[in-house]
């Protein structure tokens, strides 16, 4: 018996063939479900709801801040530079603490002569054991600053109405309130100078509120409050500052002054305060 080998070859050959084209098919066709379903999947998912606000009203009430300015600036519009627009939450976040801020501001600019008044009372912060806060009281020395030159970084008082809770911690020796908690944060500073009865020949008083960041690895101030010693008359006044921060996890914030020698020692009216106020991130 003979076979025909040549008919059993081109058999052999269109078989394959088919079967490619079956296999080359069904690949196509699993490409066009797969697209399909992740198309439909990727039209159901909602997007982030957007809000639009005028710039001017994020805007914190006491100072410009950079980071504040840097998020403002990439909300505003190419169509109107003066509005703002993007995620419910970006826009929430700036609006909120702008709010808090003119609180604050509200708050302590009331009544100038009020002494050791803060908006914050410390019933509040003592009753209140979740949330991450901290307030020095009366300070007990300083030291050179290593952040503002010519300037020296206080030191306060560990015992008395200094406490700390949750997250924040006195750095004694730094004279520093350490951070571990990432957030917003109310961050206040008061100090009584008195200049009377000295022979005064300096020109300004200045007092800042310094930051340490770990996780930028930079140092600097985040606000300032400079008093002319013309204003003072008798040599006595109060120098108030607050506002709301973005502070990072183990950053380290203090406070320095041009002239420490004017500042009384253990004064319960002079105080340090950060208190945790949210984190939308």
């Amino acid at each position: 018996m003979v076979f025909d080998c040549t008919f059993d070859q081109r058999r052999l050959r269109w078989v394959t063939v088919g079967l490619l084209i079956l296999t080359f098919c069904q690949t196509i066709i699993f490409i066009g479900l797969s697209s399909g379903l992740r198309f439909k999947r990727t039209s159901s998912t909602p997007e982030p709801s957007r809000q639009c606000l005028a710039c001017d009203d994020l805007k914190p009430a006491l100072y410009n801040f950079v980071h504040n300015e840097k998020e403002i600036n990439s909300l505003r519009q190419s169509h109107n530079y003066s509005l703002c627009c993007g995620t419910f939450d970006n826009v929430m976040k700036l609006r909120i603490e702008r709010e808090l801020s003119l609180q604050y501001y509200d708050t302590s600019n009331s009544d100038p002569s009020i002494i050791g008044e803060l908006f914050i009372e410390d019933c509040e912060l003592e009753s209140d054991m979740k949330t991450p806060k901290a307030k020095l009281v009366g300070v007990v020395d300083s030291v050179p600053s290593a952040i503002t030159k010519g300037h020296s970084k206080i030191r306060w008082n560990k015992n008395n109405r200094t406490f700390t809770e949750n997250n924040c911690i006195h750095l004694e020796l730094e004279g520093e309130i350490f951070i571990r908690k990432p957030g917003y944060y109310i961050v206040s500073s008061t100090l009584h100078v008195n200049t009377s009865g000295t022979y005064n020949t300096t020109r300004s008083f200045s007092h800042h509120i310094n930051l340490l960041s770990h996780m930028l690895g930079t140092t600097g101030s985040l606000m300032q409050r400079q008093r002319s010693m013309k204003e003072s008359g008798d040599g006595v006044f109060t120098s108030l500052m607050s506002a709301v921060f973005k502070l990072q996890k183990y950053d380290r914030i203090s406070v320095s002054v041009s002239h420490p020698e004017y500042i009384a020692r253990s004064f319960s009216a002079d105080n340090f305060l950060a208190y945790f106020t949210y984190n939308l991130n």
